[in-house]
């Protein structure tokens, strides 16, 4: 049997439910009232765009709400048929409105617009700068292309025109971000970026030294200035930042702790720590005590390396002018985990002095239960061998 959905949206609307029901099937002279309500169950269910619409049972209305270039929208009606229109026509409207306006956008104007909405006090200051100089390597021409015009070709362009592969990537990545966003705030239809491969960089590992180098390097650290803070990121494994960050209220000597709760970012400044796990309490081991106790008595809020990652740099230069190696910062932090395992120093331990995550689940739980008295054997053992 054919329905006519108008006259019965309109019976719906107007009157109560029981009402409705019966004034329906007297119409239609209806003696099935079951097979009935099924009809008028699947003509109710209208939506537009995948958008469904509400009843409103304290008003009698009918609503629908939705998301459209980050901001809510909302239509109602009187009866369903009505909001219907309404939601179609709003949807429709704001479309053609979002089409005519992101036609206009070009890629400098999205850059600033993607920063201030997804960045700005969202990530640290010295992410924002690596977005800004990665900026730099995009040609002016391009910056102020339109996004909705923008080609396969034309990024390829600018990707190999930068010489650096590390650079080459981050601008790849910088434009795969602000691509995925410009598509969710219906500014592009399709995010090319995911049509293009990220550029490969091959990444230099650092280089752990053998035990002989690490003798070396001990004695160039003892005749040079600022040669303390190389042997502390030897003696406990730390990060530059980490190390340069450290402060007298960091230090427990009486209980041979060290907390790391900082760092120290390129602009000198004190920042948070590479992530959650950095954030750590470790042993304070025997080597490191002797270097320390020459600043036990700073004030607690002073660091203990008070000096810039520039001068840092150079530091090392002149340290390494006194080796027939090269050393780099971060090697000596892969000296220390190299020495750990030599000695068989389980991996849960090591990670947890080095603030790298637990590698597992079940060595999670495992460390979770290991008492002090394992940790000293473990101290003990590294006391001995750096």
């Amino acid at each position: 049997m054919n329905l006519d959905k108008d006259k019965i949206l309109d019976l719906l609307s107007n009157t109560t439910f029981l009402e409705s029901f019966n004034n329906i099937v007297q119409m239609l002279q209806i003696d099935n009232a079951t097979n009935f309500s099924n009809n008028v169950l699947r003509c109710s269910d209208l939506t537009y765009k995948g958008i469904k619409i509400h009843k409103n049972f304290i008003s009698n209305s009918y609503y629908a709400r939705f998301r459209k270039n980050g901001r809510q929208h909302f239509v109602s009606a009187k009866t369903k048929k009505q909001c219907y229109e309404r939601l179609k026509d709003k949807y429709i409207k704001i479309e053609e409105q979002l089409k005519y306006n992101n036609s206009s956008v070009t890629f400098i104007d999205w850059f600033y617009k993607w920063l201030d909405l997804y960045k700005i006090n969202k990530v640290k200051k010295t992410t924002i700068e690596d977005y800004q100089k990665s900026l730099k390597y995009i040609p002016n021409y391009f910056k102020e292309f339109k996004l909705v015009l923008i080609s396969i070709e034309d990024v390829l362009n600018v990707l190999n025109s930068i010489e650096k592969s590390r650079t080459r990537q981050k601008v790849y990545e910088l434009m795969s971000m602000m691509f995925d966003k410009a598509e969710k705030h219906d500014i592009i239809t399709k995010n090319i970026m995911l049509r293009i491969d990220k550029p490969k960089h091959e990444k230099i590992n650092s280089q752990p030294l053998t035990i002989e180098q690490q003798m070396v390097f001990i004695d160039a650290c003892n005749n040079v200035l600022h040669g303390d803070y190389f042997l502390v990121c030897l003696y406990q494994g730390l990060r530059k930042g980490e190390a340069l960050a450290l402060t007298r209220e960091d230090i427990d000597f009486k209980n041979k702790t060290l907390s790391i709760n900082k760092s120290i970012n390129k602009n000198n400044k004190f920042d948070t720590t590479k992530n959650k796990q950095s954030v750590r309490i470790m042993p304070l081991f025997d080597k490191t005590i002797q270097i320390l106790l020459k600043y036990k008595n700073l004030l607690n809020e002073k660091r203990i390396f008070n000096f810039s990652p520039k001068i840092q740099r150079k530091a090392l230069s002149k340290i390494n002018e006194k080796l027939t190696f090269h050393i780099k910062t971060k090697d000596l932090r892969s000296t220390f985990i190299t020495r750990c395992q030599e000695n068989n120093i389980p991996e849960f331990v090591i990670q947890s002095w080095v603030g790298h995550k637990i590698g597992s689940k079940v060595t999670s739980s495992v460390y979770t239960k290991h008492n002090s008295e394992i940790d000293f054997k473990y101290i003990n053992i590294l006391n001995s061998i750096i």
